[in-house]
C-alpha cells in the first residue's frame, strides 16, 4: 500500500471551492416532477452539473433516469464508493445572506447546502480525481454516486440500486467524525384531525394553525388564527400574559392572529409548536380543534422521549427512542401534525408505530406513515468500520469513537456494507445545516479532503489484504 503522507488535496483547494459555490448557487430543493426530472428541475440541474464536471476530468458518468448519477474509475468486479446527495431543504426564512448566492467570504463558503451535501460533493470528486493523477494502485473501481432526494425520503437510492450494483464497501460523508455505525431507525407520521365546522356553535372557530417545516431541525415559529367571538380584548391580554413568548394582532374581521417563537431569551423552549399547543389546551373555552390540540399537547409537546405516547424504548447500542413535533399546517377543514420517530437498532418499528395509531385513534384522530427508515447497525468488526477507524486514527492521533445518530443517511441503503464518515470534524464550528445562513469553512473542508482521500484509497485496495475482508 502506498501511503499518503497527507496535504494530497491542496492542491485542488481553489478549483473545491470555485465549484462548491457554483454548486450551491443552484436552488435544487425538490419539486414537481417533469420528464426525465423526478425532482423537479432545480434538482436535476445540480446532477448534470456534477456529471458534467466529472466528465470533464475524463471519469465514466452515468445519469440513471435523472433519479441519481455516478463517475466511475478503475476496474474490477469489486466497488468501493462514496455516496453523497445534491438536493438540499428549503432555505427557509431569516437568513442574512442570500440563500443560494455561494458567497465566499472569510474563508467560507455560505449557502443551502454548502456543508449538507454539496461541499461533501464536490470533494468526492476531487479525491476521486487524485487518486487518478497520483497513480495510487487500486484493487476495486471507485464509484462516487450522486443522490438527489436523500432529504425527502432517499427514493432515489431505491431506484438507483434497483438499477444498479451494490458497492462492496462504501462510506457516506454526510455526518461528522469519527464514524456512525448505528442509525436508529426514523418514521416521519402525519396526525390529522378533520373538523365538522356545524358543530362549532359552542366553541370558538380555528380558522388556521400553522409553523414548522419537516426538514427544520426544531420548529421556531407557530402561528394560529382564531375567532375572538365573545371574549373580550382584555381578557385575551390576560390569557397571553401566561406566556412570554406569544404576540397577539387583533383583525378587523374578528379573528385574533397569535404567534408564539419557539427561541426567545425569556422562552428558550426551542418548539414553538409544543409551547403554542401548551398554551392552546389550557385555555378556558373550547375550540373546533380540540381534539387535536388536546392530543399534540398532552402526548407529545415538549416530551421528546414518547414516555406519553407509550413507546418509550432504549438499547444500549443506539440509545432511547426520540419523538420530535416538527410541523403542524392547515389545509381546509383539516389539521396536520408531522412527527419525526426515531426508534432503538433493536426495536420493531412496525410496532412502534401501531401503537402510536392506536393512540391517535383513541382521540378520534388518524394517522398516516409518509416515511420509515429501518435502522442500521454496522459491526464494529467489519472491514469498512476497521478500515475508517485505522485511517481516522492516524490522520489526527484521535481515538475512533463508534457514534450513532437518529438522523438518516445514504447508509441506509447500503445493506450493512457502509457507514456515515464525514465530513463534520469533532469540537468544530456549528455549520447552521438546516438553518439560516448555513455555510462551511474552507479549512476545515479542506481537512475532510484529505480524511476522505485516504479512506477511499485504502477501502479500495481492500482485495490486497484478504483478512481485512473477514467480519
Amino acid at each position: 500500500m502506498k501511503m499518503l503522507i497527507g496535504g494530497e488535496m491542496a492542491q485542488y483547494r481553489n478549483e473545491i471551492v470555485h465549484h462548491i459555490s457554483e454548486l450551491v448557487k443552484i436552488r435544487s430543493v425538490q419539486e414537481e416532477a417533469e420528464p426525465g426530472k423526478p425532482y423537479g428541475s432545480g434538482v436535476n440541474r445540480a446532477l448534470e452539473y456534477m456529471l458534467e464536471l466529472a466528465c470533464s476530468m475524463g471519469f465514466a458518468t452515468k445519469n440513471v433516469d435523472g433519479y441519481a448519477g455516478y463517475a466511475e474509475y478503475g476496474s474490477g468486479e469489486r466497488m468501493t464508493a462514496v455516496l453523497v446527495h445534491l438536493d438540499t431543504v428549503h432555505e427557509g426564512e431569516g437568513w442574512t445572506y442570500p440563500p443560494f448566492g455561494g458567497l465566499i467570504e472569510e474563508e467560507r463558503i455560505v449557502g443551502r447546502g454548502a456543508s449538507d451535501n454539496k461541499g461533501p460533493a464536490v470533494v468526492a470528486l476531487y479525491c476521486l480525481k487524485a487518486i487518478r493523477d497520483l497513480g495510487l494502485p487500486i484493487r476495486t473501481r471507485i464509484r462516487i454516486i450522486f443522490g438527489t432526494n436523500e432529504e425527502s425520503g432517499m427514493k432515489d437510492m431505491d431506484y438507483y440500486f434497483s438499477k444498479e450494483p451494490q458497492p462492496d464497501f462504501a462510506f457516506v460523508p454526510d455526518a461528522g467524525y469519527p464514524l456512525f455505525n448505528v442509525e436508529m431507525g426514523n418514521a416521519m407520521i402525519r396526525i390529522s384531525h378533520t373538523r365538522d365546522r356545524r358543530q362549532g356553535s359552542g366553541s370558538l372557530q380555528i380558522d388556521s394553525l400553522t409553523g414548522g417545516m419537516p426538514l427544520i431541525m426544531a420548529p421556531e415559529r407557530c402561528e394560529v388564527r382564531i375567532a375572538s367571538g365573545h371574549v373580550s380584548e382584555g381578557k385575551w391580554h390576560e390569557l397571553l400574559n401566561r406566556r412570554t413568548n406569544l404576540q397577539a394582532e387583533m383583525g378587523a374581521d374578528g379573528y385574533i392572529a397569535i404567534t408564539a417563537n419557539g427561541n426567545t431569551a425569556n422562552q428558550p423552549s426551542g418548539n414553538a409548536i409544543a409551547d403554542m399547543m401548551e398554551w392552546l389546551a389550557g385555555l378556558p373555552f373550547r375550540t373546533d380543534a380540540d381534539p387535536f390540540i388536546l392530543f399534540l399537547n398532552k402526548k407529545i409537546g415538549h416530551d421528546t422521549s414518547g414516555k406519553a405516547l407509550g413507546i418509550h424504548r432504549s438499547d444500549e447500542v443506539s440509545g432511547p427512542t426520540l419523538v420530535l413535533l416538527k410541523q403542524i399546517l392547515t389545509e381546509g377543514d383539516t389539521l396536520t401534525a408531522i412527527i419525526n420517530v426515531r426508534y432503538p437498532v433493536t426495536e420493531d418499528g412496525d410496532r412502534l408505530l401501531g401503537l402510536v395509531a392506536e393512540q391517535a385513534q383513541l382521540h378520534g384522530l388518524q394517522m398516516t406513515i409518509t416515511r420509515h427508515l429501518r435502522p442500521v447497525y454496522v459491526s464494529p468488526d467489519h472491514p469498512v468500520v476497521r478500515t475508517l477507524s485505522r485511517v481516522y486514527e492516524r490522520a489526527t492521533g484521535e481515538k475512533a469513537e463508534l457514534l450513532k445518530m437518529g438522523a438518516g443517511t445514504y447508509a441506509r441503503k447500503l445493506k450493512n456494507n457502509g457507514v456515515a464518515f464525514g465530513a463534520g470534524l469533532p469540537g468544530g464550528v456549528d455549520n447552521n445545516v438546516h438553518r439560516p445562513d448555513e455555510f462551511v469553512r474552507i479549512e476545515d473542508m479542506m481537512k475532510h479532503a484529505d480524511i476522505c482521500l485516504q479512506g477511499l484509497y485504502e477501502l479500495a485496495i481492500q482485495e490486497i489484504n484478504p483478512s481485512l475482508t473477514q467480519i
